[in-house]
């Protein structure tokens, strides 16, 4: 004689069932977390000066701004025209071409430094004399609104404002852009510079802010 299969209790069955349900939900917040974890970081607009009184000055720039297009994270947006300009610092060299870029990247500015850095030793730059003759320079000069100082990194670049030669090809893709600290769009700053009618190496300390975005200002920094 065959025994009747046993049938479950209700509340056995609810009591299953509930825990499908934990674990069900246990492995949706795991699977949550992994995706948020892996969230891409926000992009951010930056905008970059660049530099080149060496060799075929033009093709050095546009090889920098080709790196920047093909590294993925970073999206160029738009890029300035070339200009020419005087030396500074030393004025016994080649003149420049200079030329700005705005990017949309999701590098942090610390690693955007870096691959920037990069760039530059890829191109043959030749850090043994300060101020002199480079066949690219790649700066930081905006980094959307953020105020940064850190000892190898100073966001605004603190001598953008007192730089023709940046604020010139900056106005041009940027204009309406907002200085963070000095409150002025990059169309006043430029013609502030210009009515001035020449280049100083002064900073302004007495601006509300200045002096803490312009402490990387050191022996070993990377100035033009």
């Amino acid at each position: 004689m065959k025994k009747k299969a046993k049938r479950k209790g209700p509340k056995k069955a609810a009591k299953k069932g509930q825990k499908k349900s934990v674990k069900k939900i246990k492995k949706t917040a795991k699977n949550r977390t992994v995706q948020k974890s892996a969230k891409p970081a926000e992009y951010k607009t930056v905008f970059i000066s660049l530099g080149s009184n060496v060799g075929d000055r033009e093709e050095y720039i546009e090889q920098a701004i080709t790196l920047l297009r093909e590294t993925p994270g970073i999206k160029v947006i738009r890029r300035s025209s070339n200009f020419e300009t005087q030396p500074q610092g030393r004025k016994n060299q080649p003149l420049f071409i200079n030329a700005a870029v705005e990017i949309s990247t999701n590098y942090s500015p610390q690693n955007l430094l870096e691959l920037l850095q990069g760039f530059e030793d890829t191109l043959g730059r030749d850090r043994s004399l300060e101020w002199g003759p480079r066949t690219i320079d790649m700066d930081i000069l905006l980094y959307s609104n953020e105020l940064i100082s850190e000892d190898n990194l100073t966001v605004p670049h603190p001598l953008m404002h007192e730089r023709l030669f940046v604020l010139e090809p900056l106005k041009e893709i940027a204009p309406n852009v907002v200085h963070p600290i000095l409150e002025r769009t990059i169309k006043e700053l430029y013609h502030d510079k210009k009515a001035e009618g020449m280049e100083s190496e002064k900073y302004d300390e007495d601006l509300p802010g200045f002096r803490e975005v312009k402490r990387g200002i050191a022996d070993d920094y990377e100035r033009w």
